[in-house]
């Protein structure tokens, strides 16, 4: 038998109107600093790692547009109100813009590294046999409730790092838009939380400790005094990984406990103990 490769998760753009109509929605791209990365001055470790972030940054990003794609036809499904689903739909559009803007960076920080995904499996998984609002629920929690409540401040301290202007811009950017993807999920749970039971609310609780479980890593891992960490070109450091500790605590296991699902303390606290 023939050995089958891992898919290759790669992007495909295809110009034209449905270029013109993206950007018309979003527009700014082209207004970046473009050419200006000065790579050959880069240390070569740094320039590598810097393209594996980023190219980790593309695939988050349409992870990201995928499952807002899943939770807008949840919401859909589960006959939430209408502003609210409009507004979820328009975020499948922003980290789309966003898989634009970092996949050219990371062409311009000498292309992207390896990147082995079947993206016929990109979109989350709900319980099997939920009912539509309890559907919808775990797709907010884990995509915006925890996910994008994770993802503003690990940005925004690449952000404060960040040395290259385009790097600045680039992030300048993603920033401004996650602020209200990591609401939406708190937006959903104000008008669904009281028609969830006590039985979905604990579902919903284990689900949030594991997805926090999934993140942990970003702010377990130490520095490595041998490993080349592109701090100026969308690394992280120690106070990024502080921050993250802090996000959990602050905006995820507080605003949920606000909704009725609360988060078991002692292992909260130990996945964000330093």
């Amino acid at each position: 038998m023939p050995t089958v490769k891992p898919p290759i998760f790669e992007l495909l753009w295809r110009g034209g109107s449905t270029e013109a109509r993206l950007h018309k929605r979003r527009g700014g791209a082209d207004e970046m600093p473009w050419g200006t990365l000065d790579l050959p001055r880069v240390d070569p470790a740094i320039a590598e790692e810097a393209r594996k972030v980023w190219t980790n940054g593309v695939f988050t990003e349409y992870a990201s547009a995928a499952a807002f794609a899943s939770l807008t036809t949840a919401l859909l499904e589960c006959g939430a109100p209408v502003d609210l689903t409009a507004m979820s739909a328009d975020i499948v559009v922003d980290e789309l813009f966003h898989v634009e803007l970092s996949s050219r960076l990371t062409t311009e920080l000498g292309g992207a590294t390896p990147l082995e995904f079947d993206v016929a499996n990109i979109s989350p998984r709900t319980t099997p046999g939920a009912r539509p609002l309890l559907r919808a629920a775990e797709l907010a929690l884990t995509t915006s409730c925890v996910s994008e409540a994770l993802s503003v401040p690990a940005m925004a301290r690449s952000r404060a790092m960040a040395t290259a202007p385009l790097i600045h811009a680039v992030l300048e950017r993603l920033v401004a838009d996650e602020g209200p993807h990591a609401r939406l999920g708190y937006w959903f749970l104000d008008w669904a939380a009281e028609q969830l039971t006590d039985a979905e609310r604990e579902g919903l609780a284990e689900l949030a400790l594991s997805t926090i479980t999934v993140y942990a890593p970003l702010w377990q891992e130490q520095d490595c005094d041998a490993c080349p960490v592109p701090t100026g070109f969308g690394g992280h450091d120690e106070v990024g990984r502080e921050a993250l500790r802090k996000a959990v605590h602050a905006n995820i296991a507080r605003p949920l406990a606000e909704h009725g699902i609360v988060l078991d303390a002692s292992r909260i606290a130990a996945l964000t103990a330093r």
